[in-house]
Formats: structure tokens, sequence, C-alpha cells
């Protein structure tokens, strides 16, 4: 998938959140993140970074509200406005600094408009990230695919140093409520499985986040032996974590009625 194109982008008709206006915070023409996920849709991430970014061609935060400024005046308020782009919001240096600019922007242009961030949850390790999050975030979405430390190295392959335990230290940190969002596989690498799901359960029921989000990915990777878990397994999984956590567990995935093309809900 082509990488985002400029700061703002959309608005996108979420899946997950309805009408979604996009921020990148990242260079148009390279990812930057921490993971370099097997299923990721934007490619391979050269070098996983382990803390904030290099600034480089990073966009500032004036860059940033002059952009939001100018898409705001030129359309109905969104429903949301998210963080998330060509790859981890959280880690670009000025990360604070912006969602606060982001926050006096939507409050003169778009007051009814909530904040959302799409996050893979390393930004927690560095200071001042769980901050900015608690202060000028509506509605963090925090990824955790796994519950083993490896499956998350295996589906992760995060940068140095980051590992699980970290994660979820810098989850419970966090003193808004969040969601947790899941990406299912199936294949050589695979969460998806009994053996994969009991320690992830158990990590959902210790961290208590306010819902839970699992879906799987649009198509098949062959060259990565990567599979589409079915809509009616993630319904399975879903309904037997929501039973043993009493989280609200929803799953997206395709679906097909008879004489249709598949769509994804």
């Amino acid at each position: 998938m082509p990488l985002q194109k400029g700061i703002i982008y959309g608005p996108v008709n979420s899946r997950r959140l309805g009408v979604s206006l996009g921020i990148n915070l990242l260079p148009t023409k390279r990812k930057v993140c921490s993971f370099n996920c097997v299923y990721c849709q934007y490619g391979i991430t050269r070098d996983p970074v382990s803390g904030p970014a290099p600034r480089d061609d990073l966009p500032t935060p004036q860059d940033v509200e002059r952009a939001l400024r100018k898409a705001l005046t030129s359309m109905e308020n969104p429903r949301f406005i998210t963080f998330s782009g060509n790859g981890e919001p959280t880690i670009h240096p000025d990360f604070p600094e912006m969602a606060g600019a982001v926050i006096r922007v939507r409050d003169e242009l778009s007051p009814s408009s909530e904040t959302a961030l799409l996050s893979n949850s390393t930004g927690l390790l560095i200071p001042g990230i769980a901050h900015a999050i608690d202060e000028f975030i509506d509605l963090p979405i925090m990824k955790l695919d796994s519950g083993d430390e490896d499956t998350f190295r295996a589906i992760a392959r995060p940068g140095p140093g980051i590992t699980l335990e970290k994660i979820m230290e810098g989850l419970h940190g966090l003193r808004k409520p969040f969601t947790v969002q899941t990406v299912f596989v199936g294949g050589r690498v695979n969460n998806s499985d009994a053996v994969a799901l009991e320690p992830w359960i158990a990590r959902i029921k210790e961290l208590r986040p306010r819902a839970v989000q699992i879906y799987s990915i649009d198509r098949p990777f062959p060259t990565r032996s990567l599979e589409i878990v079915p809509r009616e397994r993630l319904d399975e999984i879903a309904g037997q974590a929501n039973k043993r956590t009493g989280i609200e567990v929803k799953a997206y995935g395709l679906t097909r009625k008879k004489g249709e093309n598949p769509s994804w809900s």
C-alpha cells in the first residue's frame, strides 16, 4: 500500500471510527516506526527505532497546525481527528506539542470532533508520551498483538530494547481509558491458535481496557506465508475473550452473504 503523501489525509470512512481525518506526523517517502510487523500494509521498516525519531524530514508542529487548519475550514466536522500515518506517530520527537496544537485547532474549528490515536504502544517507553495521551487524546487505540514474548517478537520484530514486558508496563501507566487493537494472522507466524490465545487473553484480563478490537489482514501475504484469519474464527476469539475477561471484544473481518461479494464490517 502506498505511503500517505501529506500531513493530512482523508477523511476516510473507518471500520472502527466512522468518518476520520488522518494526521501523518512522519515523512511521506519512507516509513518510520519502532516495529517491522510481518503484516504491515506499508511494507518493511528498514531500521526500526527504539526512541524518538531523528527530526530530519519530519514535519514541525507549525506544519501540522497549518495543514489541519486548512483541512478543517473546507470540510464538515469529522467524527475523529486521528493520529496515524506512515509508521508510529508517538515517536515524533514533538508529539506532545503537536497533540496540544491539534487540540487548539480542534476546539476552534471542529469542537464536535474527538481525537484518536492509532499506536503500537511503544511510545509509552518515551518520557512524556503517556502524559500527552492522557491529556490530549480522547480515544487511545493501543496495539497488543500477543501475550508472550516469543510471539511478540515474531510478529512485531521491534527495535532494539523493546520488549512486551516494557510495553505492558507502559500500558499499565496510562490514566486515560484505552482500547486495545489486535491483528490476528495465521500461517507461518500464528497468533490466532489456542496456544497463542491463552497468554493474550490473560494480558487483556490484566490490563482491563475499555474495549478490544480484533481483526485480520485484508489479503494473504504468500511471500511471508501469512494467512487471513476468517471472520468466523475472529468471532470465536471475540466470544471466548469476552466470556473470560468481561471486556467488550468486537471482531472486524470479511463477511459474505449468499450471492454477494465479501465486505469488511
